[in-house]
C-alpha cells in the first residue's frame, strides 16, 4: 500500500511536469493513471471496513438496508458481480473524487497543480468519514452535488441541464439529500446576478425545452415522494434513538489542516496585497468564509454533543465544499502555490497517521481502514441467503 501511494506521489509530480511544459497528452495519461491507482488503493484499503462489508453481504438478499435509495436498489445485482463487491464501488467513488480536481485544473488552466489537488482531496482528514470509513453512498451523493455548488457559486460555466441531472441522480443515492442539497445551494445567496461567460440558459420558448423542464419537475417530485418518508424516518431515529457519532472533525490533523489553509490565505493576501475591503467585496471570499464558519460550527456541535449524530454526518459534506471553494479562491487570485502548506499537512497526516501505523493493525479482527484483503475475490464466500 505504501508503494501504491508512492506511485501516486510520482504521478502527481509527473502531472506537474507535464502541466508546466504543456504536454496535454502526457498530462491526461498520467492523470488517468493516478485515478486508476487511487481506485485500486481505496478498493483494497476499504475491504475490512464495516460499511462496505455490511453492504457486500446484505446486497445479496436484503435490500431494505438501502430503503428509499433507488439507485442502489437498481445497481445491487451489478455490485455482486464486482471483485470485492462494495469495496470496489468505494474505490470507484474515491477515484471520482480524484478526477474532479483534475477536471477543475484543466478548466481553470492550472494543469501543474491538478495531481496535487487530487491528493489533497483523497487524503484529507476532513473527508475521513466519507473516504476512509467507506461511507460510499453519501460520498457519491455529495460528489454529484459538486456541479450544483460550482453553478451556485459561479465558479465554473456549466450547462444547467447537466447540473440538474446530477442533482436529481444524487437524490436517489442517499436519504440525507436534503441537508447536502441545501449546503450546495448556499453560495447562491452570496453572489450577485452576474453569471460567468458561457453559462447556458434553457431556451424556454422552445417546445422541447418546456417538455424537458416539465419531465424534470415531474421526476423531481416523484423522487422526493419516494425518498422523503425514509429520510424523515431516519432523521427521527438519529434524533431520538441513535447515540453513535464520529469525532473525526475534532482530530488534531483537521486542526492542523485548518491552520495551514489559513496560512495559505494570509500568504496570498500578502503577495497580492489584498485588503479586507477587497476581500469582503469578493463573492468567492464570502463563500470561503461561509463554509469555514459552517465547518467550525460542525466541530463545535460534536464537541458540545449538540445533535452530533446529525452534524458529524454532514461535516464531510461541508469539508468537501470548503476544500473546493478554497482551491477556487487560490485560482481566482492566481496563488496556486499557497496550497503547499495544506498539502504538506495532508500528506504528513497520510504517511504518519494512516500508512505507517497500518502495519500494526490486526487485520481480520477489526474493521480499520487499510486492513487489506487476505484472499483473492473469487475465494470469498459471502454466504448470501434467501430472504425469509
Amino acid at each position: 500500500m505504501t508503494g501504491l501511494f508512492a506511485a501516486q506521489l510520482a504521478l502527481a509530480s509527473a502531472l506537474a511536469w507535464a502541466g508546466v511544459r504543456q504536454r496535454a497528452v502526457f498530462w491526461w495519461t498520467a492523470g488517468l493513471a493516478l485515478v486508476a491507482l487511487v481506485a485500486l488503493f481505496f478498493t483494497l484499503g476499504s475491504w475490512g471496513n464495516s460499511d462496505t462489508t455490511k453492504l457486500s453481504y446484505y446486497f445479496g438478499f436484503d435490500l431494505s438496508r438501502v430503503k428509499g435509495e433507488a439507485f442502489w436498489v437498481l445497481v445491487a445485482p451489478w455490485v455482486l458481480r464486482l471483485p470485492y463487491r462494495m469495496s470496489a464501488v468505494h474505490g470507484l467513488v474515491v477515484a471520482c473524487y480524484a478526477l474532479v480536481p483534475l477536471l477543475l485544473a484543466w478548466r481553470w488552466r492550472a494543469l501543474a497543480w491538478g495531481g496535487w489537488w487530487s491528493l489533497l482531496l483523497c487524503c484529507s482528514p476532513m473527508l475521513r468519514n466519507f473516504l476512509q470509513n467507506g461511507v460510499s453512498r453519501q460520498a457519491l451523493a455529495t460528489l454529484l452535488l459538486v456541479p450544483l455548488l460550482l453553478w451556485a457559486g459561479q465558479l465554473l460555466a456549466l450547462q444547467r441541464r447537466w447540473v440538474a441531472l446530477a442533482a436529481l441522480l444524487s437524490l436517489t443515492m442517499h436519504t440525507a439529500f436534503a441537508g447536502s442539497l441545501a449546503l450546495a445551494l448556499l453560495p447562491r445567496l452570496l453572489v450577485g446576478r452576474a453569471r460567468p461567460q458561457g453559462l447556458t440558459r434553457w431556451p424556454l420558448r422552445r417546445p422541447a425545452a418546456v417538455i424537458a423542464l416539465a419531465v424534470l419537475a415531474a421526476g423531481l417530485v416523484l423522487l422526493v415522494a419516494l425518498a422523503l418518508p425514509t429520510a424523515l424516518e431516519k432523521l427521527a431515529v438519529y434524533v431520538q434513538q441513535e447515540s453513535y457519532f464520529n469525532k473525526y472533525p475534532l482530530d488534531q490533523a483537521v486542526g492542523r489542516l485548518q491552520a495551514a489553509m489559513a496560512l495559505g490565505l494570509l500568504l496570498s493576501c500578502w503577495r497580492r496585497r489584498l485588503g479586507w475591503r477587497t476581500l469582503l467585496s469578493c463573492a468567492l471570499t464570502r463563500q470561503l468564509i461561509l463554509f469555514g464558519l459552517l465547518y467550525h460550527l460542525m466541530q463545535w456541535s460534536v464537541q458540545a454533543v449538540w445533535f452530533p449524530q446529525i452534524t458529524s454526518r454532514l461535516a464531510d459534506v461541508v469539508g468537501l465544499f470548503l476544500l473546493l471553494v478554497y482551491l477556487a479562491w487560490l485560482n481566482r487570485y492566481q496563488c496556486h502555490w499557497a496550497v503547499l502548506p495544506a498539502l504538506f499537512v495532508t500528506i504528513d497526516y497520510w504517511l504518519m497517521e494512516r500508512l505507517l501505523p497500518s502495519r500494526l493493525l490486526s487485520c481480520g479482527l477489526d474493521d480499520n481502514f487499510l486492513c487489506i484483503p487476505d484472499r483473492w475475490p473469487w475465494q470469498i464466500r459471502y454466504w448470501d441467503l434467501p430472504s425469509r
